[in-house]
């Protein structure tokens, strides 16, 4: 029976299973307790977070999954009150911040610093009044499998800790590579977990595979490109990642976007920032009309200063919504609304992009003098930093971006029933036809698709898909689903069934067997020996357009690509649905 410890304001908070309040030190992490050489198992993680939750009833420890293997997937919610529900949270007035650690387990940096921050809240009541206006959730080790497959080989050139897990799943899935397509039973959970909290706010804290610079801390807002809807865009450049750099900047760890160079190891040639699509987490907030970032700390700087400066980064972002949730609030809401409007949809929306120079800028960057030798070892140009020698770069900043594909929304899509699973996880809105019905649609039919040579995620990534898009008149199947685009979470619907959005799931091969048909040409072989006849004999225009085609002597060689040139010609009619997208798109009339 827990009983109640402090007074005042925190009397019916804090909560202990003994009548002395136990000291700061028996609180004190595995972490600190190794001077941040090593970072705890599973087991002893959520042994600390229970304890927290023992301590306070603020604290409550559940579940939301199953790995692949069979292992719990810890949630710790975080609320005042104790609330565990996201509408009574938000019936408080409070907003909600969700912080994710170990989605690659190699890079617990997010772990240790979630236990830190929670005990200095809780324990030594620091920033306590957060409380007042944001409850958290805490994931501390998304990928469960992986963070237990500890071994000091698994990021050789990490600095600390001396252990820790691999980037994959036990299904070898990278989770970050998986908010679209949810091949992973970890993310199907995370899911349902987000679509039923709808955070303000998605922290997911990672470690560099990069550059060489002084910052501890670089991250990513997707807030240059136009993945997420204008207004809320401005608010997280203007408000939110302004703050959040002005902040950091005073305890001690300036910050960098999460960057990459025009020429490799050389960031005076140019500094460019990525856009990334929504199979990233901070992307997939982002397409969500949430606010996402990305934490990237700094592989080579010691564990201390990365678990030190993600703690910092917790609380700048917990003070930033605190004190301008109302404003954020609003603009989320207004999000919502426009993203589900027709008049939205007038305008083309942009999947993909480009830097241009038009618009950079000089920004001061935080580097070291470096010097390029030939290897003695490798006979490789070897670039060395000299890290007593700090310096400061003048470089150009590429801060435009183009659109290089775009896609004309619909009013809707129309989804084959036996291709909807996935977008049944996504939060997306939508109905079933109780019966057939035959309606016009615009529809995409696949001509030529190239295949990765190799796979990706256990799948077979289509790298380049050609269609015609035409207007027709179709029957869709009962239990067709039908997604209205005048939702807020209608382009997620376009993100994942539109073949030229990146990561779609044409991308990811779930309809190869549409993309590439499944008609075995000797089948058709004897049929078109006639048909190609009678053909011939009813067209004269086709007859002409044969025998110019018959002067390429490739051609006029090849009986089966002559066979073939008659199929093409009629297999529509014989085989309306083959190469048929089964996606089709509702267009305003």
């Amino acid at each position: 029976m827990k009983k109640i410890l402090l007074s005042g304001l925190l009397a019916c908070a804090m909560c202990l299973s003994c009548t002395e309040q136990p000291s700061k030190e028996s609180f004190v992490t595995d972490c600190e307790k190794s001077d941040f050489v090593k970072t705890p198992r599973l087991a002893e993680t959520m042994a600390y977070f229970n304890k927290l939750a023992d301590y306070s009833s603020m604290v409550n420890v559940t579940t939301f999954g199953k790995s692949a293997q069979g292992r719990d997937l810890s949630l710790v919610i975080v609320d005042k009150d104790g609330l565990q529900d996201p509408v009574q949270i938000r019936q408080k007035g409070r907003v909600i911040i969700l912080i994710e650690s170990c989605i690659h387990a190699g890079e617990p940096d997010g772990k240790d610093a979630s236990m830190i921050f929670l005990r200095d809240m809780i324990v030594e009541q620091k920033n306590i009044d957060i409380l007042d206006d944001v409850s958290f959730l805490f994931i501390p080790v998304f990928n469960a499998d992986g963070h237990e497959d500890f071994s000091a080989t698994n990021r050789i050139n990490q600095n600390g800790p001396e252990e820790l897990g691999t980037r994959n799943t036990a299904q070898l899935i990278n989770l970050n590579r998986d908010f679209l397509k949810a091949d992973a039973p970890e993310m199907r959970a995370w899911l349902k977990l987000y679509n039923r909290w709808m955070p303000e706010l998605f922290i997911d804290v990672h470690v560099t595979n990069g550059a060489d610079f002084q910052y501890v801390m670089t991250y990513a807002i997707e807030n240059r490109g136009t993945i997420m809807e204008e207004g809320l865009r401005q608010w997280s450049l203007n408000v939110y990642e302004k703050q959040l750099n002005e902040r950091m900047e005073k305890v001690g760890f300036p910050l960098f976007l999460y960057a990459s160079y025009r020429k490799y190891n050389a960031p005076e040639s140019g500094i460019l920032i990525d856009i990334f699509d929504p199979r990233y987490s901070e992307a997939y907030a982002a397409s969500r009309n949430r606010l996402g970032l990305l934490i990237e700390n700094h592989i080579y700087k010691p564990y201390e200063q990365r678990v030190k400066a993600t703690v910092e980064a917790f609380i700048a972002s917990a003070r930033i919504l605190a004190e301008n949730k109302e404003e954020l609030k609003q603009t989320i809401a207004n999000a919502d609304k426009v993203v589900s409007t027709p008049e939205y949809r007038q305008k083309p929306m942009e999947l993909t992009f480009k830097p241009v120079n038009k618009d950079s800028v000089w920004v001061d960057y935080l580097s070291w003098a470096r010097d390029t030798v030939k290897s003695d070892l490798s006979g490789a140009d070897w670039v060395r930093h000299n890290y007593d020698k700090p310096i400061t770069l003048k470089c150009p900043l590429i801060t435009s971006y183009e659109a290089t594909s775009s896609v004309q929304l619909p009013e809707a899509y129309i989804l084959m029933p036996q291709w909807t699973e996935v977008i049944e996880l996504q939060g997306i809105h939508y109905t079933r036809l109780a019966e057939p019905k035959q309606m016009e649609v615009e529809t995409y039919r696949y001509t030529k698709a190239t295949f990765s040579p190799r796979q990706s995620e256990g799948r077979i990534p289509v790298l380049n898909t050609e269609y015609t898009t035409q207007k027709e008149t179709l029957t869709a199947p009962a239990g067709s689903v039908i997604i209205d685009m005048n939702q807020p979470n209608g382009r997620m619907a376009a993100w994942m069934l539109e073949p030229s959005a990146p990561g779609s799931l044409v991308y990811w091969g779930f309809f190869n067997q549409v993309v590439q048909s499944t008609n075995e040409f000797w089948i058709r072989l004897p049929y078109m020996e006639e048909k190609g006849r009678e053909l011939l004999a009813k067209d004269p225009a086709l007859k002409a357009e044969f025998e110019e085609r018959k002067k390429d002597p490739k051609f006029a060689n090849d009986s089966q690509a002559i066979l073939n040139f008659f199929y093409e010609k009629v297999k529509k009619s014989a085989h309306q649905n083959n190469e048929l997208h089964p996606a089709w798109r509702v267009m305003k009339k």
